[in-house]
């Protein structure tokens, strides 16, 4: 009896700490409205490599837990196939997929990992994102903007070096052509639940 007057109140502790904590899961479905590229730069045109987001038709399972104006994700990925991206002409494809060592890494793979709201900027919250491109993973943080209108529009850039993810921009031309080492990834999703 002594032992159950212990564990009783260590239990009620436990159990009141993650009162307002709520764990789901979901599945959603990125629309045909929605817009993904990749702009970068060279020392002598900008280019834009589109995502064709009718790859993107399979639904996405979410798994979140939210705790008042932080929610944080489990297993709830994006995954790009690199054949998706489309910069305009057969030359530059076949640098990005170059780059992008595509025939070893055939995808890119995005995981949410927390969004954080910010309570002084309506419709604005913090986003971390683990990024994989060839087989190596970093986390960034993004401001992304969201409103919901037949389903939730989210949208957001994200500057990146691919000298993080151990790649090397081409050089063309005997190095007279060079592609900056900076992207940006840009978006506007429209998401519905599924």
């Amino acid at each position: 009896m002594k032992r159950l007057l212990y564990i009783l109140p260590l239990l009620l502790l436990v159990s009141f700490t993650k009162l307002d904590t709520v764990k789901n899961s979901t599945s959603v479905r990125i629309t045909s409205q929605s817009e993904l590229h990749i702009k970068g730069t060279s020392n002598v045109t900008d280019f834009t490599c589109q995502y064709n987001i009718k790859n993107l038709n399979d639904p996405i399972l979410i798994h979140y837990e939210s705790d008042a104006d932080v929610i944080k994700f489990e297993k709830s990925l994006l995954i790009l196939e690199n054949s998706g991206f489309d910069c305009g002409g057969r030359g530059i494809n076949k640098d990005f997929h170059g780059l992008l060592k595509s025939d070893i890494y055939p995808k890119i793979t995005l995981s949410l990992k927390q969004i954080k709201l910010k309570p002084n900027k309506s419709n604005t919250a913090d986003a971390s994102i683990e990024i994989e491109i060839a087989g190596q993973k970093q986390i960034y943080h993004m401001e992304t903007k969201f409103y919901q209108d037949n389903g939730w529009h989210i949208s957001g850039k994200l500057k990146l070096n691919i000298n993080d993810f151990d790649l090397e921009a081409p050089k063309k031309m005997l190095g007279l052509i060079v592609v900056s080492d900076e992207i940006e990834i840009n978006f506007k999703l429209v998401v519905k639940e599924c």
